[in-house]
């Protein structure tokens, strides 16, 4: 075995690269850029179909330079394995995608081999793993940190049945039953936050750059008080006959956009654990995958909703490993 390998993991709205010990799954080194393959998907847009693998090629095999320079020892030949949205129609290689019932062992998934070569004289030799779907419903990247999540001690007891919520742009709420993915569920929770706060009416009177610049963590009781606000609305309101109280909030009681942007928030979180509450039962145990950027938010928000569901968090440092402990598999 090589002594270290590279764990790409490229979503729609960032870019990471790790360097990996391939005994321990030390992290060795690693580069982090906010291009997701959307966006980097939209600047090849007037492009060829061979301009646009030739430039995701390139851009990856560079990437991989920026890592290896730090390596002393580098092996022949070197192992990228890569997730998340490089396999998708608006990625490097548009691959099929594995069927429900998924395996969380990652036996069954679908991955094709590529050869490269760096900048800098390198090989490289990339596995891509595709995603998941059901007959209506597909994830790209999240089946991977399942494998690498149920494959720690600390989360396997729940691989004979859990609810697998995993909140982001796109938020997964994942059927697990006898080790393996069995329903997905897709909830556009930060894209809607988003687009809602900057391309809608609701602009005027929400701050999405409050959210970002302070990493999603507020920080003043009326910030909370406005989350909990949008909680409490989501509980008793529909979201469509909710949303526009964003913007009243603004105009008729003169609340400034960045406590209102914490009340959509608090909406449209609120508006998945309602959506929880009505399709699940309550002894259902739920593995929440949210890291730290959002992991109070949901719970917080599992709280006020009275949410008697176990609810296991998967902690930060391994949320930040869930990607890589899946990439090992595929060594």
């Amino acid at each position: 075995m090589a002594p270290f390998f590279l764990s790409c993991d490229w979503g729609t709205t960032s870019f990471r690269l790790r360097c990996i010990q391939s005994d321990s799954g030390q992290c060795l080194g690693q580069w982090h850029q906010p291009i997701g393959v959307k966006a980097f998907h939209l600047k090849l847009a007037s492009c060829s179909k061979q301009e646009r693998d030739m430039a995701f090629g390139s851009f990856l095999q560079e990437a991989c330079d920026k890592l290896l320079e730090q390596q002393p020892n580098k092996p022949d030949l070197i192992q990228v394995i890569l997730s998340g949205m490089t396999t998708s129609t608006i990625g490097w290689m548009d691959l099929p995608y594995a069927k429900i019932p998924f395996p969380l062992d990652g036996s069954a998934a679908i991955t094709h081999q590529l050869e490269g070569i760096t900048p800098k004289g390198h090989p490289l030799a990339f596995t891509l793993i595709s995603g998941v779907c059901s007959e209506d419903e597909m994830m790209r990247g999240e089946e991977t940190e399942l494998i690498g999540l149920f494959s720690m001690a600390c989360h396997s007891h729940l691989a004979s049945q859990c609810l697998a919520l995993l909140p982001g742009t796109h938020c997964k709420h994942i059927q697990i039953l006898k080790d393996a993915i069995t329903g997905i569920q897709t909830f556009m929770t930060g894209e809607c936050l988003e687009s809602l706060s900057q391309h809608s009416i609701l602009a005027a009177n929400t701050d999405m750059a409050t959210l970002w610049e302070q990493g999603f963590q507020w920080q003043e009781s009326a910030q909370e008080k406005a989350f909990e606000e949008g909680v409490a609305r989501a509980q008793n309101h529909n979201l469509l006959g909710s949303l526009f109280q964003a913007r009243t909030r603004g105009v008729l009681h003169q609340l400034a956009p960045s406590l209102n942007i914490w009340f959509l928030a608090g909406l449209l979180v609120g508006e998945e654990w309602k959506s929880i509450k009505e399709q699940y039962p309550k002894d259902l145990p739920i593995l929440l995958a949210a890291g730290n950027k959002f992991s109070h938010l949901y719970r917080h928000a599992a709280h006020l909703m009275d949410v008697n569901n176990p609810i296991h968090v998967v902690q930060p440092e391994a949320m930040e490993l869930a990607s890589v402990a899946g990439h090992m598999k595929f060594l």
